[in-house]
């Protein structure tokens, strides 16, 4: 923990001291696991990981509060300040996902002719077309109101913004919502290919994600970890962070996803950004294996 007990960094809801499946795609999705369980045997001696779920600025502060060892996060801002304030080191970026604005197959709000991500939502707020938010102060709620902020759109604080429907939903539930009322909502790449190859997405479409590494919409993820913390726990960390930089880590996050989905679910470092596109295409999944059968053109 850092010295003076003090974080500008706000709580939102609960954080949780041990593992719960429910926010995060590179956690729920399983790539967590995958590289833990690959690190751990190229040990010579036993070990474990846990994995503790959080979103993005709770996992800051359950670092800081001496939580986890070891902090993924999503939000450079809120990274930077933590090591201003001298409880966290940034270790720099690990693997990347991606934000995906998804709706309604029809469209009404007509984005699928939007110039960029701001004219999409521009669209959406004129055409008072349902939008669902995930109000959970989440990496991906922060994004959403950065981009209605650039709009200079403030739906959330608008009463009469009728359209615009706040749920305290899981990424996962976030989609399979949004699909079942035939809503607008941003996302994340991994949680939606993998709700989609369950069959969970049938009534969306993926309309805009990130065209190059430099896209606001990538949703890149980076390490910290605390100065604070004994020789042999910061030892065992670094040991840890070397693995995921890797060759080898690397290749887990390059390949994770294509033996259910077809197609990556996170980009790995070397790559900056997924090359295999959602826009345009149509998803199709089988809720019963979860596997998919095509992702093919419209």
């Amino acid at each position: 923990m850092a010295p003076n007990k003090t974080t500008t960094i706000q709580q939102h809801g609960q954080i949780h001291p041990h593992p719960k499946e429910t926010n995060g795609g590179a956690g729920a999705t399983g790539l967590i696991k995958a590289l833990a369980e690959d690190y751990l045997t190229l040990l010579d001696r036993p070990g474990s990981i846990q994995w503790i779920c959080n979103h993005s600025r709770n996992t800051q502060l359950a670092l800081f509060h001496g939580h986890v060892d070891l902090a993924l996060t999503y939000e450079r801002e809120q990274e930077d300040i933590s090591v201003a304030e001298g409880w966290a080191q940034n270790e720099g970026c690990v693997f990347h996902d991606h934000f995906c604005l998804a709706g309604p197959r029809d469209d009404p709000a007509n984005v699928k002719q939007a110039a960029s991500i701001g004219d999409a939502f521009d669209r959406i707020a004129t055409a008072q077309a349902t939008f669902h938010n995930r109000s959970d102060g989440s990496a991906t709620m922060w994004k959403e109101r950065q981009i209605w902020d650039q709009c200079r759109c403030q739906p959330w604080n608008d009463p009469g913004a009728g359209w615009y429907e706040s749920f305290l939903n899981t990424p996962s539930e976030a989609v399979t919502q949004a699909n079942i009322a035939g809503a607008y909502l941003l996302n994340d790449r991994s949680t939606f290919l993998t709700m989609a190859s369950q069959g969970h997405v049938s009534n969306l479409a993926v309309f805009f994600e990130p065209e190059d590494a430099a896209s606001t919409l990538m949703n890149s993820c980076y390490a910290l970890t605390s100065p604070h913390t004994s020789k042999d726990v910061a030892e065992r960390v670094a040991s840890f962070l070397t693995y995921l930089k890797s060759s080898r880590g690397q290749g887990v996050v390059a390949r994770y996803g294509c033996d259910k989905v077809g197609v990556p679910l996170f980009a790995s470092l070397s790559e900056g950004y997924a090359r295999a596109k959602l826009a345009g295409k149509d998803y199709k999944g089988d809720e019963r294996t979860g596997r998919n059968s095509a992702l093919e053109k419209l």
